[in-house]
C-alpha cells in the first residue's frame, strides 16, 4: 500500500496504537507528537514510521505543516487528528487559559490540520480525513464544560467539511471513542478536588485502533466507540428535554 498515514498525538496511547495497526496494514506512519524523547521511542515500535516534531499548541509549528511534510515524505494520503488534551472541573473553577489551551490543541490545530489536507488531497482527487472526537462531543457531562466544548466544537466541523469536501472526492469521518484506558488522565488538569480517572466500562488503544482501521475501510462518516453509548446518544436525540432532566437529577443527587 505505502500510503503517507499522518497521526497526531501518536508518541502514546490511542495514537500509537493507531499507527502501529496502520503500520501492519501496509501504510507508512508519519506519527506527530511534541515530546521528542517519547516520540523517538514510540517510532522504535512503529516499523517504517517517521518522527513529526510539533507542538499543537503553537499556531505558528502547525501552519504549512503538511505541504512541509509532503515535500519530505511525498503525499500525505491519511490525516488522522487524535491529539487531544483533557481538564476536569466545574465550570467556574475553570480559567480562561485553560478553555483557550483546549480549543487551540482540540480544535484548532486539527481545524488548520483538516484545512491543509483539504488543500493538497482535494486537487488529487482523493484522500481521507478521520478525527477522533469524544461520545462527551454529543453529552458531556458535568466537569468537562473545557475538553466536550472542544470536542464539540471539532464534531461540529467535522459535519461541514464532510459535506464540503464530498465534491473533490476527499472522505470525513469522525470516530467519538467512550473511555480508553491511557495517560490521558493522569496528564489532564484537575480543579475538581476529586480524582480524574475512567468510570464504567473503558475501552483499551488497541480496541480503537482497530475501529480506527474499520472506518477507514468503510469510509464510514460517523462511529461510536461504543454500541449501548451509540444507542443511548440516539436516544438522546429523540428526546434531548428528557435527558437533560434526568442527569440535572443525578448530578443533584451527587452534590
Amino acid at each position: 500500500m505505502n500510503q503517507n498515514v499522518l497521526i497526531t498525538g501518536a508518541s502514546s496511547g490511542i495514537g500509537l496504537a493507531i499507527a502501529f495497526r496502520l503500520s501492519q496494514a501496509g501504510y507508512r506512519p508519519l506519527m506527530l507528537s511534541f515530546d521528542e524523547a517519547e516520540l523517538e521511542v514510540a517510532c522504535g515500535k512503529v516499523p517504517g514510521s517517521q518522527r513529526v516534531l510539533c507542538d499543537l499548541a503553537l499556531p505558528e509549528q502547525v501552519s504549512g505543516l503538511l505541504a512541509n511534510l509532503e515535500a519530505l515524505h511525498g503525499p500525505i494520503d491519511v490525516l488522522i487528528n487524535n491529539a487531544g488534551i483533557g481538564h476536569h472541573g466545574p465550570v467556574l473553577d475553570t480559567s480562561d487559559e485553560v478553555f483557550r489551551r483546549l480549543m487551540e490543541v482540540n480544535f484548532l490545530a486539527p481545524v488548520s490540520l483538516c484545512r491543509q489536507a483539504l488543500q493538497l488531497m482535494g486537487p488529487r482527487g482523493h484522500g481521507q480525513i478521520l478525527n477522533l472526537t469524544s461520545a462527551s462531543a454529543r453529552r458531556p457531562l458535568a466537569r468537562m464544560g473545557a475538553y466536550a466544548s472542544s470536542k464539540a466544537a471539532l464534531h461540529g466541523f467535522t459535519q461541514t467539511l464532510r459535506m464540503e469536501a464530498a465534491p473533490s472526492g476527499v472522505r470525513v469521518l469522525e470516530l467519538l471513542p467512550i473511555s480508553v484506558s491511557t495517560p490521558f488522565f493522569e496528564r489532564a488538569s484537575n480543579t475538581s478536588g476529586s480524582d480524574y480517572r475512567p468510570r464504567g466500562l473503558c475501552q483499551t488503544p488497541e480496541q480503537l485502533a482497530e475501529m480506527t482501521w474499520q472506518c477507514l475501510r468503510s469510509n464510514r462518516p460517523e462511529t461510536v466507540s461504543h454500541g449501548p453509548t451509540g444507542w443511548a446518544l440516539g436516544l438522546d436525540g429523540l428526546f434531548p428535554n428528557w435527558v437533560a432532566r434526568a442527569l440535572e437529577w443525578w448530578e443533584r443527587r451527587q452534590s
